[in-house]
């Protein structure tokens, strides 16, 4: 069927009653006529009329029916049908429900009941899920007064049908009710609209939009409208311009708003052909396309449909924050207190106990200058004051009608001071940004605007995410652990709070956004008139802010060779200290769940290595490094305790660094025993599992007794883990001797507490021995349902190409093979068969996954210990790789 066809009838008219039949064909013609409006581009708001008038005719054919048999009954005078909610509005999508309330009398109760059965069914029936409610009309209001649901949905009440009198009445005295009760009734449905943000986005960059109920979205719009009937008995928007209470330009916006977003949701019913909110990444592409959307040189069309999408929301959350504000406004007393108690700390600018503000008479100079307005806002932030409502609205109001001009002296270092402290700074750069002061200063930034990040990785558009990351990092100033110390302690966080709001502005264009950024930065320091040092520390902070990443989470930083490139790369104490706080606040702002406790700690990690070789000189996991001989003195002396036989210490002697600096000393001591007891015994495949506090997730040490390398043990043991639902997050491959002694670090999605081995780890232990043992028998397959992942988005978002990179320079004994891809089911097993396959030894494994995607990592060699240089070679395991993604 075609995109946007409507369904056919799915019963025959012989199995169904005269009206149904009548309303169905009635609905499934008239959704087809407005699809074709809808479709020649008639306006939004026209679309939603046209489906509520379909709507009341096919409501009041099935009223006229269920009343038939009652024309006679006087208790029908005590009958209102209401439509309520978005059908009360009219502002119906294509598959709405239809919310109706049967208004009654007490006398006419029995008959509301039997009329009301007969509506349910037959609505239902013919295609319109009702949501219908009998309600006498002192219940209909006092329900009202505890329930901000009930309010706001019957606040945009309409009669279709029965006794115009009994509505009248009853409407009268909901909308004096509510004017008397106005200031619980606004706080009720703000909070309730606050508690609908938390569940589908506080923000309007959002790259999966709820069109209907994230910030910005239509219920902003349907909240002035409830608000505006609590204080003046009024829903609609022109009338509330004409009170007084909604300023012209913000109702010339709100319309602009509405329409497009009721287009919007009418496009997404009609494509789903369901009641369907959520805008996705694939449907974005789609909807792109069919409106029109050209595409220029660096921005897709799907990125130009979102940046009008971003607009619009943009300006509907302006309106109503400040339509709230009025609402909400401080009882005259508490604004008396706070003027009593204020002083003057600028010649303009006085603070209260909790606010700050300009006075009535200098604003209107203040408002249009922007130095002066950086000034107010880095006051606010140092003594952490709100800016008052009056105050904030009259620079809004005065930035808006400015034309924007290069900024001088003065208002650079405002701005400037305003980034150096924490205080509520993240706030304050959206009020900037969404006022296009950021731009005026930056004018690089206005092109992160709305900009999205096309992986399921990132939840937010690239300027709403690099907020997020200032604000990540200012939010560190009460952390009491090590990322909040190093925090703290930066002297010039300044420098950091820019870097994190530019770190992101190469993207967008062809070239890698790292080296673009940077060139930014150098323009951005020029401009800003940075010191030479500062505008250095900038640019390298920008080219390098994912060098911690890339370290971090694809590298094997028990090799002293990584830690030493590394901070060569760094050069100092300084420079490491702000690289790591911008990684960890880059991180936290991707999304909720991303900055995982594993994560975390990689980077911790890597920060503490490179710190101790910056203070002491000696490299973690080197020969000479101390630590590493005290840690094999430690071993040898858990072993004397236990008075372990010559072999245990033979084996001690023989084990690499690499092995020396993953375990405490008394596990390594275990596992040697182990495996001294396997190999004397000639014992198979012994497997064991603990929890690793330091990198917090469960470790799997599997040793296995060979004759000789078996280039596939590491493939059937990927397998035998990820098909027990275990997500493997990072391997290493050691050769002890006749040993294979490989480790496993995995989280297990079935119990994301688990700390401790349970009776799961010890079948799972149970199981991988014996599959590694049975090497006939195939694996069982992997199951779908043990993912991590959240909804699945369609093929045509994956815009990024599936990679395999080869890297013979960063490490001296092995090839580094760098495996991009889309994440599926089992595709690790399928890349370490493939490697087998292709008699590649692999000696470490790193896996990096960012939700839709992975970045595995694996050092690798010949079968002779040589590095993979070969040309030919090289393209007959890439071709192998890539074939497994096909």
């Amino acid at each position: 069927m075609p995109r946007g066809s409507l369904p056919p009838i799915s019963r025959d008219r012989a199995s169904m009653r005269p009206i149904v039949f009548r309303c169905r064909q009635m609905l499934q013609e008239g959704r087809a006529k407005v699809l074709e409006q809808h479709q020649r581009g008639t306006p939004g708001m026209q679309v939603s009329t046209l489906l509520a008038d379909l709507y009341d005719d096919v409501v009041l054919d099935v009223w006229n029916e269920a009343i038939r048999e009652h024309t006679t009954d006087e208790r029908l005078t005590g009958l209102s049908l209401v439509a309520h909610g978005g059908f009360g509005r009219r502002d119906l999508a294509p598959y709405s429900d239809a919310d109706l309330m049967l208004l009654s009398t007490r006398s006419a109760e029995s008959l509301a009941n039997k009329i009301a059965g007969n509506l349910t069914r037959d609505l239902g029936d013919a295609g319109i899920q009702p949501g219908l409610a009998i309600r006498i009309p002192d219940e209909a209001c006092r329900l009202s007064w505890h329930d901000p649901v009930v309010f706001s949905s019957l606040a945009e009440s309409r009669l279709l049908a029965g006794s115009l009198q009994l509505y009248t009445k009853y409407f009268q005295s909901f909308r004096h009710g509510a004017m008397r009760r106005r200031k619980q009734l606004i706080h009720d449905v703000v909070e309730a609209r606050v508690q609908e943000r938390r569940k589908w986005g506080e923000t309007i960059y959002l790259l999966r939009p709820n069109v209907k109920r994230s910030r910005g979205a239509l219920r902003d719009i349907q909240l002035i409208r409830w608000i505006g009937f609590a204080r003046y008995g009024e829903t609609d928007l022109e009338r509330l311009v004409k009170l007084g209470a909604l300023p012209e330009e913000d109702y010339r916006q709100l319309r602009l708003a509405y329409g497009f977003l009721l287009r919007l949701r009418n496009e997404i019913h009609f494509r789903e052909k369901k009641s369907q909110d959520v805008l996705d990444r694939g449907m974005q592409m789609e909807i792109a396309e069919a409106w029109g959307y050209p595409g220029t040189e660096g921005v897709l069309p799907v990125e130009q449909f979102m940046q009008d999408y971003f607009g619009h929301t943009r300006n509907v959350r302006y309106a109503s924050a400040y339509f709230v504000d009025d609402a909400r406004s401080r009882p005259l007393i508490h604004r008396a207190v706070e003027r009593l108690l204020s002083r003057k700390i600028d010649e303009r600018i006085r603070m209260g106990p909790t606010h700050i503000w300009v006075p009535q008479d200098d604003l209107p100079g203040f408002a249009s200058n922007l130095s002066d307005v950086l000034r107010l806002m880095r006051l606010a932030n140092q003594h952490r004051r709100r800016i008052s409502h009056q105050t904030w609205q009259a620079i809004r109001n005065a930035m808006q009608d400015r034309d924007p001009t290069p900024p001088d002296k003065k208002t650079i270092a405002e701005f400037l001071s305003l980034l150096s402290s924490p205080g509520r700074l993240a706030p304050l750069l959206r009020r900037l940004h969404e006022l296009r002061v950021i731009e005026q200063l930056i004018p690089e930034f206005k092109r992160m605007q709305g900009l999205l990040q096309f992986n399921a990785y990132h939840k937010y558009t690239v300027d709403a995410h690099s907020i997020r990351a200032v604000e990540a990092a200012t939010d560190l100033q009460f952390d009491n652990h090590g990322m909040g110390r190093r925090y703290r302690r930066l002297d010039d966080k300044r420098l950091l709070h820019l870097a994190l709001l530019i770190h992101d502005i190469g993207k967008g264009y062809e070239e890698d956004h790292c080296i673009v950024g940077a060139r930014i930065a150098k323009k951005t320091a020029e401009r800003l008139m940075l010191d030479a040092n500062s505008a250095e520390t900038l640019e390298w902070l920008v080219l390098k802010h994912l060098a911690v990443n890339v370290v971090a989470f694809r590298h094997d930083l028990s090799d002293p060779q990584i830690v030493l490139d590394f901070a060569a790369e760094v050069g100092s104490i300084r420079r490491l200290e702000l690289l790591v706080v911008h990684t960890y606040a880059d991180l936290v702002a991707v999304g909720p769940g991303v900055a995982t406790d594993w994560k975390v700690n990689l980077i911790e990690d890597l920060y503490k290595r490179t710190r101790r070789y910056f203070d002491s000189g000696n490299l973690p996991g080197s020969p000479d490094d101390p630590e590493m001989e005290a840690m094999r003195v430690k071993v040898q002396g858990e072993l004397e305790s236990r008075g372990a036989p010559p072999a245990s210490f033979e084996l001690l002697q023989a084990l690499p660094l690499s092995l020396l600096d993953r375990c405490e000393p008394e596990h390594l001591a275990d596992e040697i025993e182990l495996a001294r007891r396997s190999r004397q015994d000639r014992e198979g495949t012994l497997c064991t599992c603990r929890y690793d506090s330091q990198l917090k997730a469960m470790r799997y040490t599997v040793i296995r007794r060979e004759a000789e390398r078996t280039i596939g043990t590491f493939a059937r043991a990927t397998g035998a883990l990820s098909t027990s639902g275990l997500t493997i997050m990072r391997a290493q491959i050691e050769t002890v001797g006749d040993l294979a002694w490989d480790y496993f670090w995995v989280i297990d999605p079935s119990q994301p507490d688990q700390q401790t081995t349970s009776p799961r780890s010890e079948q799972i232990c149970q199981r991988v021995c014996h599959l590694l043992d049975s090497p006939d028998e195939p694996l069982p397959p992997h199951r779908r349902t043990w993912t991590t992942q959240g909804e699945r988005e369609p093929d045509s978002v994956n815009v990024l190409p599936t990679k395999v990179v080869f890297d013979n320079d960063t490490v001296d004994r092995y090839t580094i093979l760098s495996f991009f891809a889309y994440d599926e089911v089992g595709l690790l097993y399928r890349i370490a068969a493939s490697l087998a396959e292709n008699q590649v030894v692999l000696h470490f494994a790193k896996i990096d996954t960012h939700l839709d995607q992975v970045a595995d990592v694996f050092y690798v060699s010949e079968p002779d210990g040589a590095k993979i240089t070969d040309p030919q070679r090289r393209r007959q395991i890439r071709e192998s790789l890539l074939g497994i993604t096909a």
